[in-house]
């Protein structure tokens, strides 16, 4: 059954509504459809063809909030009331039990669902819901920053009402099947396969070659004192002694590429093509012979060439435009082709929707930047790419965003998570099995520079062992 489904909706917000429709059920349901307006406060679904055969419908809570309050404090969830999904629709996937509301209205007898005939009513705004975390609508309304003007996981609605370890919206969108498939049980959706995405933030290529010898000391040090490592140390000094990147430490990059080839996975390297800070930006040239080496080495091993844009990029257009110029400008020269291109801002610094507009100006395929610096988990409640949206012109980007789930210094830092490694691998076996049940895209950051122990490659070799299994 191929039937097109009919969603009548309010008139208010059109482009948001348009915009949320798609990602919903033409992005991850797969489903055709078409809209109509209606002077009802309510969102209503049912089949072109058939419209006698049942009607979903919920409340239209967020939009018609926010039609007079667009991007103000106003406009944000408050007290979220939780829904027992499991009692009521106990076929829908869901991670826990109950859910919380984000928006939403509860029907006249108090209650979240009622089935009724060939009716479905929702008190769950499933729409606005998914729009607000999608969009990150909260980080473009509240002024909380960290001290790198990052919008940090504990001032999000997710993280003060516990929901940042699972994806609310793939949640919300198997709720709304699972209604569809009561009222219409031949109706046929996308199928997703998981797939775990590797990155590689390339901040430090080399941690010897070309340092200062106060600094190579200094960690020839550590390696000797804290880390009792006699051998690193030996290759971390004699690295510099000989200008030799090939026994660099934080040269790491074939053990990463055999890594994924082993398991069948196409690694993704963002290299940073300029510097904005001194502070926070390590200064390497990608017109050093062995950088470009590097890089055709992985284009010609199948892996994917990607920007890092600097420190202060995120929210400076030229900058950003700069960068994004001498990849490209290099990667031509060394006849490095591929049918997209992306990456990920340096330290996560984003702002909303200034960094994706910028993306998207630059003509990038992708941006992969949403994931907490200080937590983990899903920042924009889903597992899944999608179309982004821009809360200022209020209109859809070409532009895609794929969530990053886990980053390895936000687990094991001192500043963040401080997990010991047992403790981070319990962690991301759970979301690996979460995007794995949403079929979805497990995505693991990994630095080059996480990888110069013993420990921390065994370690390594564990968690991908573990997400792809």
């Amino acid at each position: 059954m191929n039937s097109s489904l009919l969603i009548v909706h309010p008139s208010t917000c059109k482009e948001e509504r348009n915009h949320i429709f798609r990602v919903v059920f033409g992005e991850f349901l797969g489903l055709s459809y078409e809209c109509r307006e209606s002077l009802r406060d309510e969102v209503q679904i049912q089949l072109v063809d058939a419209p006698q055969a049942g009607i979903l419908s919920w409340p239209d809570v967020f939009f018609q909030r926010c039609s007079d309050e667009w991007l103000t404090l106003a406009s944000l969830p408050t007290f979220l009331p939780v829904w027992d999904v499991a009692r009521d629709l106990p076929e829908a996937k869901v991670v826990e039990p109950t859910i919380p509301v984000i928006y939403g209205r509860p029907l006249e007898d108090g209650t979240w669902f009622n089935h009724k005939g060939k009716a479905i009513r929702l008190g769950l705004d499933i729409a606005g819901s998914a729009f607000f975390m999608l969009s990150r609508y909260e980080e473009a309304v509240l002024p909380d920053r960290d001290e790198h003007g990052r919008f940090p996981a504990r001032a999000s609605l997710a993280y003060r009402e516990g929901f940042l370890g699972r994806p609310i919206v793939d949640e919300y969108v198997e709720i709304v099947w699972a209604c569809m498939k009561r009222l219409w049980p031949g109706l046929e959706r996308k199928q997703c396969q998981y797939q775990v995405c590797l990155s590689h933030d390339v901040d430090h290529p080399l941690g010897s070659v070309g340092k200062s010898w106060i600094r190579v000391v200094k960690s020839a040090g550590g390696d000797v004192i804290r880390r009792k490592d006699l051998g690193l140390a030996a290759r971390r000094l004699g690295a510099r002694l000989m200008c030799n990147p090939d026994i660099d430490p934080n040269n790491t990059f074939d053990f990463i590429m055999e890594v994924s080839e082993r398991h069948g996975i196409k690694s993704r390297f963002y290299f940073k093509a300029g510097s904005s800070d001194h502070r926070f930006d390590e200064p390497y040239n990608l017109e050093m012979p062995w950088l470009q080496r590097l890089m055709y080495r992985i284009h010609e091993r199948g892996h994917e060439i990607g920007i890092h844009p600097s420190y202060n990029t995120y929210k400076n257009r030229d900058a950003f435009l700069a960068e994004v110029q001498t990849l490209r400008r290099i990667t031509e020269r060394l006849g490095i082709a591929q049918e997209e291109w992306g990456g990920r801002q340096h330290y996560l610094r984003w702002e909303n929707p200034t960094t994706w507009q910028i993306w998207e100006d630059a003509g990038l395929d992708y941006d992969a930047t949403l994931g907490f610096a200080d937590h983990i988990g899903f920042r924009c409640g889903t597992c899944h790419e999608f179309p982004v949206f821009n809360l200022k012109t209020r209109k859809i980007l070409r532009l895609r965003e794929r969530p990053l789930i886990v980053m390895d210094a936000t687990l094991l830092a001192p500043q963040y998570m401080a997990l010991r490694p047992g403790q981070a691998l319990e962690r991301i076996e759970r979301l690996s099995s979460i995007c794995r049940r949403f079929g979805g895209t497990f995505s693991l950051l990994w630095h080059n520079n996480s990888l110069v122990e013993p420990w921390q490659r065994e370690f390594y070799l564990e968690v991908v062992g573990m997400a792809v299994r």
